[in-house]
C-alpha cells in the first residue's frame, strides 16, 4: 500500500512537471520580444523624412512644385517637371528616393502603376505613400489619369508614392 502511493506522488510529480515544462514553453513563444535596434531607429526616421516630404509638397495649391500640379501636368512620357524634381531633392537630399503613381483606370477598371523618377532602392528602403485627389477636369486631354467619359467634376484619386534609402 505505502508503495503504490509512492508510485502515484512520482506520477503527479511527473505529470505535474510536464505540465509546467508546457506552459513554460507556450509562455515563451507566444510571446513577443521588443528590443531596440539601430536599423529600425534610422528606419522610421527615413519613414518619417518620406511622409513629411510628401506632406510638404501636397499643398493646396496648383503650382508646379506640389504634387498637385505634378499631376496635372504629366503627360504619356510620365516624367516630372523640372520645379517638382527640384523642390523633392531639396526636401529628401541627402536620402535616395524613387517616385511611383499608382491610380484606378476607369476604363479597364484595373489599378494601374508607372514610375515616375526610376532610382533603385536597396532592400532597407522605406516607403511612404499619400493619395491626391483632383478632378477630371484638372488634366487635359493627353494627361494618363483624364478620362474623357467622364463629367468635369468627376474626381480622381492618384496615389503617389516615395520610396527613400540611404546610400
Amino acid at each position: 500500500m505505502v508503495r503504490e502511493k509512492a508510485q502515484t506522488f512520482t506520477l503527479e510529480g511527473i505529470t505535474a512537471a510536464i505540465l509546467l515544462l508546457i506552459v513554460t514553453y507556450t509562455l515563451f513563444q507566444s510571446s513577443l520580444v521588443m528590443s531596440p535596434m539601430w536599423n529600425e531607429f534610422s528606419d522610421a526616421q527615413l519613414k518619417q523624412l518620406a511622409y513629411d516630404t510628401l506632406r510638404v509638397l501636397d499643398g493646396d495649391k496648383l503650382y508646379n512644385d506640389s504634387l498637385k500640379g505634378m499631376l496635372i501636368r504629366l503627360n504619356s512620357s510620365f516624367k516630372p517637371n523640372d520645379e517638382f524634381v527640384t523642390s523633392l531633392e531639396k526636401l529628401i537630399k541627402p536620402a535616395n528616393y524613387r517616385v511611383e503613381v499608382r491610380w484606378v483606370n476607369k476604363t479597364t477598371g484595373r489599378v494601374e502603376s508607372r514610375v515616375l523618377i526610376d532610382n533603385r532602392p536597396t532592400p532597407e528602403a522605406v516607403a511612404a505613400s499619400r493619395i491626391v485627389v483632383l478632378t477630371n477636369g484638372d488634366f487635359n486631354s493627353t494627361s494618363p489619369f483624364y478620362d474623357d467619359s467622364l463629367p468635369d467634376h468627376a474626381p480622381i484619386a492618384v496615389e503617389v508614392r516615395l520610396i527613400v534609402w540611404t546610400a
